[in-house]
């Protein structure tokens, strides 16, 4: 269904972004210190392309502030603004050269509210040393591990339209069972080469991720998932996303 792109840069882009996207709060790893983890409460729907990945929002502007560097310690580094349209935000990774657009509905112009240019990095700004480090400190991972982590960036606010699975931005529960589930904030995914592990206390369900990234129809292709005890693992070659929650 598209959500999945043989691309390495668009796959390393999204891999990044997913580990800025789920370290967050009391679990976290590292990535956490890049402040992304809150961009998942705002009402966002993902359409990924084979060369961009474009993210659409109500408020494109409050966004865009959570994904691109404004000389501290936030946002995805090396992601930049590259140019602005009537509505859209079109975004580049200076160092893998992936493309990212985040837009709105229109006609609403992403320019409404009190959004300043000058609050995010352009393409101007050149890879800061802090940047290097955090991008040289990022774990390796294989290709297939790479798939794993940019299908679950892709599929963020997935929902099976049969009512089996949801994923509700990991904010909400759009099938509402929220009464049937607790846990805290908080989540951390972290790993190394094949295998990596995805720990979090609050909704989504572990079985709809593991089901959301193995559907028949949206899911990714040749991957597959087992229960296990403490969780799901979903398996892609010689690649591992674990599934986990924190009392696991």
């Amino acid at each position: 269904m598209g959500f999945d792109t043989p691309d390495p840069g668009q796959l390393r882009l999204r891999a990044l972004l997913a580990l800025g996207i789920f370290n967050g709060g009391r679990l976290q790893q590292w990535p956490g210190t890049w402040a992304m983890a809150s961009v998942t409460h705002y009402d966002l729907v993902l359409s990924p392309r084979a060369d961009n990945l474009v993210l659409i929002t109500p408020t494109p502007s409050n966004v865009l502030q959570y994904l691109v560097p404004r000389g501290r310690p936030m946002g995805l580094p090396g992601l930049r603004l590259e140019e602005t349209t009537a509505d859209s935000f079109l975004l580049r990774h200076v160092v893998i050269g992936a493309r990212m657009t985040v837009t709105d509905r229109p006609p609403i112009s992403p320019f409404g509210g009190d959004f300043d240019g000058d609050r995010v990095w352009n393409v101007q700004q050149e890879l800061t040393a802090a940047e290097q480090e955090a991008l040289a400190d990022v774990p390796p991972m294989t290709d297939d591990a790479s798939v794993l982590l940019s299908g679950l960036m892709s599929r963020i606010g997935l929902r099976d339209p049969w009512r089996n699975w949801a994923l509700g931005n990991w904010f909400m529960d759009p099938l509402d069972r929220t009464s049937e589930w607790g846990g805290g904030p908080g989540r951390r995914l972290w790993g190394h080469g094949g295998w990596w592990e995805l720990t979090w206390g609050s909704f989504p369900f572990r079985g709809d991720v593991a089901r959301a990234l193995t559907d028949p129809q949206a899911g990714i292709a040749g991957a597959d998932a087992v229960q296990v005890r403490r969780g799901w693992d979903v398996r892609l070659g010689d690649a591992v996303l674990a599934l986990r929650g924190e009392d696991g």
